[in-house]
């Protein structure tokens, strides 16, 4: 609950200065397309209680908004939230004459839904020649590195397990496995699709991104990057890790992320344009009071003579 209560504050507040500063102001939305895995696997122990499955690449997404403030030029924050799609797929043989049932092509696949709140800092360096162009504004490319933490809340868990028997149809079996038919004798098949209980309803993980933004004339941008994130601590619940041999499950996600946003014009290039523009007519008076001088001398000396 701490835990909980910490990102949420911290993720309103930084929200709240990117949304009113005026200073570097971003705010965007996306996707981010990937693959998710779940190491290392809870099998709750088939076979002799140590079977594990192969693992297979599950498609899964993050839909995000998020917004960001910049309080220097290569330095800042972003406050997200995203819908986390993640999970993990298994597939493998078993040929144990011992346990009859289990004989076959087993395929498992776990869904995860989650609701995740995150902040990053944002360091995007200028690159060989934009320190030069800084003063007119005129370059496009930015380059970007975010890293920072993210809470997810999980809404739902879903697992489903098939056993294709040799010259067999493909059946689905209540998971897991009862310890009659090969499975460890603490873990009872679960009545229903749905497997919440089963898993922590929070985690903790680390983020790390790297890309790169196009900033159009209009200050609409697209932003471009691979995406990293690291579950840091144990998703199964306290009830399934009894097992003499059970290992920490953590969650892995590895994506593109794609945003379409708009830039907040920063205050100071706003106050440098008004200043350029009054020095350019303050100038010109001066040219006309220097222009008036100039004839009245003339005329005089014309008298002069």
């Amino acid at each position: 609950m701490k835990l909980r209560n910490f990102t949420l504050i911290l993720f309103l507040v930084s929200c709240s200065g990117s949304l009113f500063a005026q200073k570097g102001g971003t705010i965007s939305v996306g996707a981010t397309p990937g693959l998710s895995y779940m190491l290392a696997q809870n099998a709750y122990y088939l076979a002799d209680n140590t079977k594990e499955l192969s693992y297979k690449p599950k498609f899964s997404y993050h839909i995000f908004v998020q917004g960001g403030y910049n309080f220097k030029e290569e330095h800042g924050i972003v406050a997200f939230a995203n819908y986390c799609d993640e999970g993990q797929k298994y597939k493998d043989e078993f040929k144990y004459k011992k346990y009859p049932a289990l004989i076959g092509t087993h395929e498992k696949s776990v869904d995860f839904k989650y609701m995740g709140f995150g902040v990053l800092y944002r360091f995007a360096p200028l690159l060989s020649g934009q320190k030069q162009q800084i003063r007119t504004n005129i370059f496009h490319w930015r380059m970007k590195l975010l890293a920072g933490f993210e809470t997810d809340f999980l809404l739902n868990a879903q697992m489903s397990y098939k056993i294709t028997p040799q010259g067999g149809s493909t059946v689905q079996v209540p998971y897991p496995i009862n310890s009659v038919d090969g499975g460890f004798s603490a873990y009872s098949p679960n009545g229903s699709n749905n497997y919440k209980s089963y898993f922590k309803t929070i985690q903790g993980v680390a983020v790390l991104r790297y890309g790169f933004d196009y900033i159009f004339s209009n200050n609409i941008f697209i932003g471009i990057a691979l995406e990293t994130k690291f579950g840091l601590n144990d998703i199964n619940a306290e009830s399934y890790r009894v097992h003499p041999n059970y290992k920490k499950s953590k969650n892995y996600f590895f994506g593109l992320n794609v945003e379409l946003g708009y830039v907040f014009k920063k205050q100071e290039a706003a106050d440098k344009t008004k200043k350029n523009s009054f020095s350019k007519t303050k100038g010109v008076d001066q040219n006309r009071k220097v222009d008036k001088v100039d004839r009245n001398t003339i005329r005089r000396m014309q008298k002069g003579r």
